[in-house]
């Protein structure tokens, strides 16, 4: 499914990296003891918390200790109402082959015309993506966390950079005002 929702398995990446600092810290103390945190795991403890029966099957020494009660009760004790939400967002991606992005809408709160290009993040190329946002109006992109927007008045006079700070499955909003 990976290929299918890279959205969504960034998702559970990130939380993945988030929950090993969390736990590292946490337990600092012994390093041998440190539980093995992957994105299966979190999958297998977003499933226990939710009260759903589960029986992995593991035949690898290192999927063992992923699948570990320790590692799992590692995992569950650091499930914050955030973290589940982006959980079940990613979950339900990977469940419908569903590609995640980022939406991010532009408000025009000027009194011209805007357009809005995005920015390449090898070539640093401005592509036009909307070629007229009215005054007062709203468009919506989706896009990936991190892309960076330029939004230019018709004269190109001004010009003002928005960079894409919601995460996969997550909305932000751009109001674009001198």
């Amino acid at each position: 499914r990976r290929q299918d929702s890279p959205g969504a398995f960034h998702i559970l990446s990130t939380l993945s990296l988030q929950l090993n600092e969390v736990i590292k810290s946490s337990n600092s103390d012994n390093v041998a003891a440190q539980p093995v945190v992957t994105e299966a795991t979190i999958l297998l403890a977003y499933l226990v918390h939710s009260n759903i029966g589960i029986i992995p099957r593991a035949a690898a020494t290192a999927h063992q200790q992923e699948n570990a009660p320790s590692s799992i009760k590692a995992v569950i004790q650091h499930l914050t109402p955030d973290r589940i939400e982006k959980l079940e967002t990613a979950i339900s991606a990977l469940m419908r082959g569903q590609q995640l992005h980022a939406s991010v809408s532009f408000l025009n709160a000027l009194e011209d015309t805007i357009l809005v290009h995005w920015v390449h993040p090898d070539t640093n190329e401005e592509v036009v993506v909307s070629d007229r946002i009215h005054p007062g109006s709203v468009e919506i992109q989706q896009t990936h966390p991190g892309h960076k927007f330029v939004v230019y008045d018709t004269d190109r006079k001004i010009r003002k950079e928005f960079v894409v700070g919601a995460g996969y499955g997550e909305e932000q909003q751009f109001r674009v005002e001198l």
